[in-house]
C-alpha cells in the first residue's frame, strides 16, 4: 500500500457529536492524497461508530485507554504513514484548500520543515467569528517566536513527519500550552513557512470543555514551559525576557490566589536568574502596582460603560 503524502492525526475524547465537522472538513480538501488517522482516547461516548461510519478507507480509528491528548496525538504521529503530518482537533475544521496550500508552501522551498497557516475563530452558538492578526514570522524565526511566547495553535499546524519525531513530538508532560512547545522546538530546528490564509477555524463553544483552557493548569504549565526553554530565552533574547516570561505567570498566579504558584515563580528567579532578596521585593511590588493598575482600569471601563453605555 502507498503512503499518502499527508497524515491528518486528530485526538479525541468523547466528541462524538462534534468529531463529524472536523472529519467532513478533511474529506472536503481539493487535495486528496491524505489519511485520517483519529485517536480515540478511552472515549465512553459512541465516538467509535460516528467514525466507522463513514467506511472511508482513507480513515483509520485507534483507541488507547484514556490518557491525555498529548499521548493520544503521539500515538497519531507513531501510526501515520504520511510524509507531513497535519493535526487538527476534534471540534476544529479547515477551510477546502488548507492541504493545496499547505503543499504548495513546502513545495516552494525545500528548507522548510514546518508551515503554519492563518485562523478564524468561530462562537457557538451564535456563529460570530473574529480574525485576530498574528505576526507573519517565517524563516528561521526561533528568537522572535521565544520573545512573542507563542506561535499557533496545532490546527494549523503541519510539518514533515520525519522533523516531529526528530524533536520528539508532543511533551506528554502538558495539559496546556502543548502547542507552544512544539512550536518552540519546531522553530528551533527549521525553517517555516506561513501561509497567510485564514484556512484553519478554531471553534469556541460554551457547551464544550477544553481541558486547556483551566486558567490554574494553564499558569502552572505556562511555568514549566519557561523553565524547559529557560537557557534558549537567555541565550537568544537575554535575562530580561525571560524576565517578563515569568512575571507574566507571577501575575496570573496573583489572579488566581494561588500561593504555591508565586513561591515556584520566586524560587525559578532565584534558581535561573540569580536573584536576590531585594530584587524579589521589588519584582514582587511592580506586579503588585501592575494588578492594581489593571483593577482600577476595569473599574474605570465598567463605571463608564454604566453611565454613557446608552448614548
Amino acid at each position: 500500500m502507498n503512503s499518502p503524502l499527508f497524515s491528518v492525526v486528530i485526538p479525541a475524547y468523547n466528541r462524538a457529536k462534534v468529531i463529524p465537522r472536523a472529519v467532513d472538513s478533511v474529506l472536503a480538501q481539493t487535495f486528496a492524497d491524505f489519511e485520517i488517522v483519529v485517536i480515540d482516547d478511552g472515549s465512553t461516548d459512541n465516538l467509535r461508530e460516528a467514525c466507522e461510519k463513514y467506511g472511508s478507507p482513507q480513515i483509520h480509528y485507534y483507541h488507547q485507554p484514556n490518557a491525555g491528548s498529548n499521548p493520544a496525538r503521539n500515538m497519531g504521529v507513531k501510526m501515520a504513514r504520511g510524509y507531513y503530518l497535519s493535526f487538527l482537533d476534534s471540534d476544529d475544521t479547515w477551510e477546502p484548500q488548507y492541504l493545496h496550500e499547505v503543499l504548495q508552501k513546502f513545495e516552494s522551498d525545500s528548507e522548510i520543515g514546518f508551515v503554519w497557516v492563518k485562523r478564524i475563530k468561530k462562537h457557538l452558538p451564535g456563529g460570530r467569528t473574529e480574525a485576530k492578526e498574528f505576526r507573519k514570522l517565517e524563516g528561521f524565526v526561533y528568537k522572535e517566536v521565544l520573545q512573542q511566547g507563542f506561535l499557533i495553535n496545532s490546527s494549523c499546524v503541519t510539518a514533515k513527519r520525519s522533523l516531529v519525531e526528530a524533536v520528539g513530538a508532543w511533551d506528554n508532560n502538558l495539559q496546556a500550552c502543548q502547542d507552544d512547545d512544539l512550536c518552540f522546538r519546531l522553530t528551533k530546528a527549521t525553517k517555516v513557512g506561513y501561509v497567510n490564509k485564514a484556512l484553519s477555524i478554531f471553534y469556541i463553544d460554551s457547551s464544550i470543555e477544553r481541558i486547556s483552557s483551566s486558567g490554574t493548569r494553564r499558569a502552572w504549565n505556562s511555568l514549566f514551559l519557561w523553565r524547559k526553554f529557560a537557557k534558549d530565552v537567555i541565550s537568544h533574547c537575554g535575562k530580561r525576557e525571560l524576565e517578563k516570561k515569568i512575571a507574566g505567570v507571577y501575575l496570573r498566579f496573583m489572579w488566581l490566589k494561588d500561593k504555591e504558584g508565586l513561591v515556584s515563580c520566586e524560587k525559578t528567579l532565584i534558581e535561573l536568574l540569580d536573584f536576590t532578596n531585594t530584587q524579589l521585593r521589588i519584582f514582587r511590588l511592580r506586579l503588585i502596582c501592575a494588578k492594581f493598575m489593571t483593577r482600577l482600569k476595569n473599574a474605570m471601563k465598567s463605571r463608564l460603560g454604566r453611565l454613557f453605555g446608552d448614548c
